[in-house]
């Protein structure tokens, strides 16, 4: 039985914390509160919720909100539906962070896991492993001296607006200066965002997402007020290299951020997660493998992102899409 300290109790940290106890692993998972949370409007894709069921339990998503599907207005101002209720597993889910998180934390909880608040700064030999599951941060992993590649400068400039009702759905529209997505969120509130290059952004953010809102043809149906703050995150694709080292190993967004457009940064976190707890007891070799694993789903990723931005050709001389379609 090893001793593990899990820096991070989001559900990337929380799924190899209820994993690694069910091996009888003695776990402390540290939420340390200092993690900026994500933006409202986080989602799960159809057979998202199966698979955090597989992990967590039955009923972790219970006060989560249905999602149906996408509405997408990509390569062509006309929008696409793409209807979840045609895929075996059914729905996806408009996620309410707070209330996930929590429901992770207690499952882990249920099986043992020493949960905490506060900072994780262990000493020397204190444990056995320390797992970085801090987020985009990837603070352990820094500290390290794991290089922090990055393979574009994306921001999402997010506002929260009143909902105006209709189709549960995210709606996903490209424009010159990146692309857009909107969905409701918890509380009768939509999320707005605007997903760009940082150095594109002129001037104050909020006038910045509101003149590129107006350019907008669907997504600017949902939007009847201007908002008085729009938050900016970091929303770029990104790795940690390495992600294993000496008792040390990084998982989730500490490890590799996916580009939202995929959807699959959540899930991918959680299944990652999962399977490094699994090959923990393997020896190192077993875990350079669960690391060369994951540079396999980020070369994916990448394939895949590239091949959706080749299919918009609508603003080929916007400096946002002429950086990737060169």
């Amino acid at each position: 039985m090893a001793s593990i300290l899990v820096a991070g109790a989001g559900p990337s940290g929380c799924a190899f914390a209820i994993v690694a106890a069910r091996r009888g692993h003695a776990v402390t998972l540290m939420d340390e509160g200092r993690r900026r949370p994500p933006w409202s409007g986080e989602s799960l894709p159809a057979g998202g919720g199966q698979l955090l069921e597989s992990v967590f339990g039955a009923g972790v998503l219970d006060g989560q909100a249905p999602s149906y599907g996408t509405a997408a207005a990509w390569s062509s101002p006309e929008l696409v539906a793409h209807d979840f209720m045609a895929h075996w597993s059914g729905e996806g889910w408009h996620l309410d962070r707070v209330v996930l998180d929590a429901r992770l934390q207690q499952a882990c909880a249920m099986v043992g896991v020493d949960v905490r608040s506060g900072t994780a700064e262990p000493s020397s030999g204190e444990y056995d492993w320390v797992i970085d599951a801090t987020g985009r941060s990837g603070a352990i992993a820094a500290r390290q001296g794991a290089q922090h590649v990055r393979f574009d400068d994306q921001i999402a400039l997010v506002a929260t607006v009143p909902d105006r009702g209709g189709p549960r759905v995210t709606t996903v529209e490209s424009c010159a200066a990146g692309w857009w997505y909107s969905q409701p969120v918890a509380g009768g509130d939509r999320v707005v965002a605007l997903v760009t290059d940082a150095d594109l952004v002129e001037g104050d953010r909020t006038d910045f997402w509101s003149a590129q809102l107006a350019r907008t043809e669907h997504v600017l149906q949902h939007v009847d007020i201007t908002p008085t703050e729009v938050a900016a995150y970091p929303a770029g694709a990104s790795a940690r290299d390495p992600i294993v080292g000496d008792c040390w190993l990084a998982i989730g967004d500490a490890a590799v951020s996916f580009d939202p457009l995929s959807s699959q940064g959540l899930i991918t976190g959680v299944v990652m997660a999962a399977h490094a707890a699994l090959t923990l007891d393997a020896g190192d070799a077993a875990l350079e493998a669960w690391a060369a694993d994951y540079r396999v789903v980020l070369e994916e990723h990448l394939q895949v992102r590239a091949a959706f931005w080749s299919q918009e050709e609508r603003w080929s001389t916007a400096p946002f899409w002429m950086r990737r379609q060169r």
